[in-house]
């Protein structure tokens, strides 16, 4: 009766860790591949975002832009100081539904689009440049996000001498 109260105690004792080895390992080993459409659903949903955000930039509606950041830039900058940063770049994108983008896929809520960006200067028109730049859009809540810090520092020129 010993023996058997001893054996049904550690029984016990090892029961949950069975369990839990178990469950590890029936678990699948792989998330599950998007499908074709799932996919480019997604790439689709991406460039539209880059794009929509691109022409706020070009058209420097900043307080609008502000609303498509990611929500660990929403919480080192308020709309006020994003707002104010971006107004004192002095280059600022032009023909931005020009360029082509190149949107590679990452995860299913990452994905990095690259592209060519021209940029402008605000006070200089005839002033421009190119600037090829990969950015990170991370899916959350119902869309589309970008680090904003990343726009803030995006358009830094050094004129070659």
């Amino acid at each position: 009766m010993a023996k058997a109260k001893a054996f049904t105690g550690s029984m016990k004792k090892w029961l949950p860790l069975l369990l839990g080895c178990w469950l590890i390992l029936s678990l699948p080993a792989q998330a599950r591949t998007l499908t074709p459409i799932e996919l480019e659903t997604i790439l689709t949903q991406a460039r539209a975002q880059f794009t929509n955000f691109l022409q706020l930039w070009q058209e420097e509606r900043y307080f609008e832009m502000y609303e498509f950041g990611v929500r660990q830039s929403k919480q080192q900058l308020s709309v006020e100081e994003f707002a104010t940063r971006m107004v004192e770049l002095d280059w600022v994108p032009v023909n931005v539904d020009q360029e082509p983008l190149q949107v590679d896929f990452r995860f299913r809520t990452m994905v990095y689009v690259t592209t060519v960006l021209e940029f402008r200067h605000k006070s200089f028109p005839e002033l421009q440049y190119g600037k090829r730049q990969s950015f990170l859009l991370i899916q959350e809540r119902e869309g589309w996000h970008l680090d904003l810090l990343q726009m803030i520092r995006t358009p830094y020129y050094t004129p070659s001498e």
